[in-house]
């Protein structure tokens, strides 16, 4: 059998369909857990104006979002489908975040989720042309700062924990050789490398918050001057969220999707940890 989850809006305060792009990956591993093994699940990011989509623009010959990224089954016009929309509830839930600690208690989900998407060529090469040249043979701590809108109205924890929780893993793992960092806040870069002794690594040139643009307000990643902006936004989230899961150890976010989602689809992660 074939499903088809299409996104909705949460209410009709919300600009777009859907939430983040790690948000909505989440929700799509969530709603894996309606489908069977040898069912198939299509991501519709088309009807319904989602965060990364490019309006008026055709990319990788479609309009749906989710196909920017990602391959997936085709539907037939009049084939028969079971249809679900974004706010279905799945197996996956916010509210125990101590559950995606334990990156081996989702190996079937990872199956599953790897059953019916693959990640499009021209992402496997930026991931793993990244990943060759800066973290292959060499022992990493992935790392989520999640600050911005999450700080500010969530009460998510400071840098400062940050700082503390790595000097402490570095102490109980001193064979971790360098960090990598994931970050929606620019300004946590240099904090870190001033405070860590080990080398820190990011993805250069992305869209973060800054000194004049401070992301308190969840809409405002949506809006931006940048080409394809959107488009890109989604680029950024796929390279985050894969180089965490092919990191040796990580260190996750408070509250963000892309901890969550790099947990689950872990390549290489030994041990997951928390501030």
């Amino acid at each position: 059998m074939k499903y088809k989850l299409v996104f909705v809006k949460i209410s009709p305060n919300h600009e777009i369909a859907g939430v983040g792009f790690a948000g909505d990956i989440f929700i799509i591993l969530s709603t894996l857990s309606h489908v069977n093994g040898d069912d198939r699940l299509y991501v519709d990011m088309e009807t319904n104006e989602c965060i990364c989509t490019e309006k008026n623009v055709y990319l990788h010959d479609t309009n749906n979002s989710w196909e920017y990224f990602f391959d997936q089954i085709t539907i037939d016009k009049d084939e028969p489908v079971n249809i679900m929309n974004s706010l279905i509830s799945g197996n996956l839930t916010y509210q125990n975040r101590d559950m995606y600690m334990y990156p081996q208690n989702f190996i079937e989900l990872k199956e599953k989720f790897y059953r019916n998407f693959k990640l499009k060529p021209y992402l496997t090469t930026i991931l793993n042309d990244y990943y060759n040249k800066n973290i292959k043979g060499k022992i990493t701590l992935g790392v989520q700062v999640r600050l911005t809108d999450m700080r500010h109205h969530h009460n998510a924890s400071p840098v400062d924990s940050y700082i503390t929780k790595i000097n402490q893993i570095l102490l109980e793992r001193p064979e971790i050789e360098q960090i990598f960092l994931a970050t929606d806040d620019s300004l946590v870069i240099d904090t870190l490398k001033l405070a860590i002794k080990i080398p820190i690594l990011t993805h250069d040139d992305m869209f973060r918050a800054d000194s004049i643009n401070n992301h308190y307000d969840p809409h405002a990643r949506l809006h931006d001057s940048r080409e394809l902006h959107r488009y890109n936004l989604g680029i950024e989230c796929v390279k985050e969220i894969f180089t965490l899961a092919k990191c040796d150890y990580l260190l996750k976010a408070d509250i963000s999707s892309i901890s969550i989602v790099a947990s689950i689809l872990s390549e290489n992660i030994k041990q997951v940890y928390k501030v």
